[in-house]
C-alpha cells in the first residue's frame, strides 16, 4: 500500500476514535468535587503541601505523590472551581503523549512520510480501548480523587515512554548514559506514589521489560538496558516507601482480617475472570478492543522484514499483557479482602491493551513478510478495524448521550449547594441543611448523622457543619 494510500486509510480510524475521545472529554467537563475530594483538599489547605504529604502517609497510605497532587491540583492551579478542566486536559495529554511515543518508536524502526499519521490511528485507538474497556469509567476518570490516583500515573507513564524513545539515539555518552538513568530513577520512583495498584504494576512491568531487553539483545549492557534497569530501580524504591506507610496498617484496621494464599489466588482469579468476560460480552468493549489490535497490526503490516523477531517474541507479548493485567489485583484483594472496585483495574487494563496491540503490531510485520501481496493484507486489516473502531465509537458517543443529562444535573446541583454553604457561612450559621447529592459517581454523600466520614469532609471543608438528608 502507497504511503498516499495508506493516509487515506487511516482516516477513518482517527475520525472515529477521535470522536469518541472527545466524548469522553465532554464528559469530564462537568466534574466537580464529590466524596473523597473534600477532605483531600481540606487537609491540602490546612497544612500546605510538606505536612499534608506527611499527614496521609502516617494516617491513610503511602500515596505519596497522590497527596502532591492534592495539594496543587485541588487547592491551587486550577484549584476547586477548575476541577472541570482537569478530566478534558488529562485525556488531551494522554493522547498527545501515546501519539508521540509511538511515533517516535515507528521513527526509530524506519523513517516514512506517512508515520505520523499512523501513529495518531494507533494512539486514538489505543486510548479508545483503554478508556473503553476500564469497568468504572467514571470513578476511574472523571472522579478526581479516582483519576489522579488509576489514571494519572498512566497518563505519565505515556509520556514517559515518549521521553525514553525519544531521548535514546540523542545519548552518545557513558556520562550521558549514566545522568539519564539517574533522572529515570527518579521519574519511576515519582510516578510509583500515585497508588499502591499502579506501584505494583510499574515494577513488575518495568522488570519484565528489563529482563525482556537483557535477553533478546545478547545478554548485553547497552543504553536501553541500564535506563529500564534505573527506571526498575526507581520503581522498588517507591513500592518500599509506599509499602512502609504506617497508614497503612491503620487503614487495613477497618478491614477484615486478610485472606490466605489459597483464598486470595481463588478471589482474585475469580476478579479477573470476571473482568476478562465482561470485555468479551459487552459490544462497546470488544470491538474497541479487537478494532485496537487491528489497527495495530496493520500499522505493523508497512515494517515488512523490518522488525527483528524470535519464535518467543510474539507469545511473550500476549502472555505478559494477561499477566500484567492480573498482577494488580490479588494486591487490592488482600486489602480490601473481597474483589476489589472496578476502579483500580484501569490499571489492569492498560498493560492488557498496550502489550496485546504490541502484540498486534508484531503480527501484521511478521504477515507482510509472508504473503505475496502485503497490499492486500493492509486492506484486510484497516477495512474491519476502522468498522469495529467506527462501532465502539457510536457505541461510546451513545454511551456519553445517556450520561451527559446525570453529568449536567450534577454540576448544577454542585454550583447551587456551593454558593448555599458559601453564603449560609458568611451569614454564620451554625449549620446548613444541603439536598441530596446524588451523584454519577455512585459515591457516598453528606447525611444527617455528623460523624460520617462524608458529611463531615464537607463540614471541614467548607468550615461550617453541613447536613444532609438522612438515607
Amino acid at each position: 500500500m502507497s504511503e498516499r494510500k495508506r493516509f487515506w486509510a487511516s482516516l477513518p480510524t482517527i475520525t472515529f476514535a477521535t470522536l469518541a475521545l472527545a466524548g469522553f472529554a465532554y464528559l469530564g467537563n462537568y466534574t466537580r468535587f464529590m466524596a473523597d475530594d473534600y477532605c483531600s483538599a481540606y487537609y491540602a489547605e490546612r497544612f500546605g503541601l510538606l505536612r499534608s504529604v506527611w499527614y496521609w502517609y502516617i494516617t491513610w497510605s503511602g500515596r505519596y505523590a497522590a497527596f502532591v497532587f492534592d495539594w496543587l491540583i485541588l487547592t491551587k492551579i486550577p484549584g476547586p472551581y477548575g476541577a472541570h478542566f482537569v478530566p478534558p486536559i488529562a485525556i488531551a495529554a494522554w493522547i498527545a503523549a501515546t501519539v508521540a511515543a509511538i511515533y517516535t518508536s515507528l521513527k526509530m524502526i524506519a523513517s516514512r512520510s506517512i508515520v505520523l499519521w499512523v501513529a495518531i490511528a494507533t494512539g486514538t485507538s489505543l486510548l479508545l480501548a483503554q478508556i473503553v474497556l476500564s469497568p468504572d469509567i467514571a470513578q476511574s476518570y472523571f472522579w478526581l480523587n479516582g483519576m489522579r490516583s488509576y489514571s494519572l500515573p498512566l497518563v505519565i507513564l505515556s509520556i514517559y515512554a515518549f521521553l525514553f524513545q525519544w531521548i535514546l539515539p540523542r545519548l552518545k555518552s557513558d556520562k550521558a548514559v549514566f545522568w539519564v538513568s539517574i533522572i529515570a530513577f527518579w521519574l519511576t520512583f515519582a510516578n510509583g506514589g500515585f497508588s499502591e495498584t499502579y506501584a505494583v504494576l510499574q515494577l513488575v512491568m518495568l522488570a519484565f521489560l528489563t529482563g525482556l531487553r537483557w535477553f533478546a539483545n545478547g545478554r548485553k549492557l547497552d543504553t536501553p538496558f541500564k535506563l529500564l534497569a534505573s527506571a526498575t530501580l526507581g520503581a522498588i524504591a517507591s513500592m518500599i516507601v509506599v509499602a512502609l506507610s504506617p497508614g497503612n496498617a491503620l487503614r487495613k484496621a477497618a478491614f477484615p482480617p486478610s485472606p490466605g494464599l489459597i483464598k486470595l489466588l481463588e478471589v482474585s482469579m475469580d476478579a479477573y475472570l470476571s473482568f476478562i468476560q465482561e470485555i468479551l460480552f459487552s459490544p462497546q468493549k470488544i470491538t474497541a478492543f479487537m478494532g485496537a489490535i487491528l489497527v495495530s497490526a496493520w500499522a505493523g503490516a508497512g515494517y515488512k522484514n523490518e522488525i527483528a523477531l524470535h519464535w518467543w517474541t510474539i507469545p511473550t507479548q500476549v502472555l505478559g499483557g494477561l499477566a500484567l493485567s492480573f498482577i494488580s489485583i490479588p494486591l487490592a484483594v488482600y486489602g480490601y479482602v473481597e474483589p476489589p472496585p472496578a476502579r483500580i483495574l484501569s490499571i489492569a487494563v492498560f498493560a492488557l491493551v498496550t502489550f496485546w496491540m504490541n502484540a498486534g503490531f508484531l503480527i501484521g510485520s511478521w504477515l507482510a513478510g509472508l504473503v505475496r501481496s502485503p497490499a492486500r493484507l493492509e486492506i484486510g486489516l484497516i477495512v474491519p478495524a476502522s468498522l469495529l473502531i467506527g462501532t465502539a465509537a457510536i457505541l461510546t458517543l451513545s454511551y456519553v448521550s445517556g450520561n451527559q443529562q446525570a453529568y449536567m444535573d450534577f454540576a448544577r446541583k454542585w454550583d447551587t449547594v456551593d454558593a448555599q454553604i458559601l453564603q449560609a457561612r458568611a451569614q454564620r450559621q451554625p449549620f446548613v441543611n444541603i439536598p441530596k447529592m446524588n451523584n454519577w459517581a455512585g459515591l457516598d454523600r453528606p447525611n444527617d448523622n455528623p460523624k460520617f466520614w462524608a458529611t463531615a469532609c464537607y463540614s471541614k471543608y467548607y468550615d461550617i457543619q453541613v447536613f444532609g438528608p438522612p438515607y
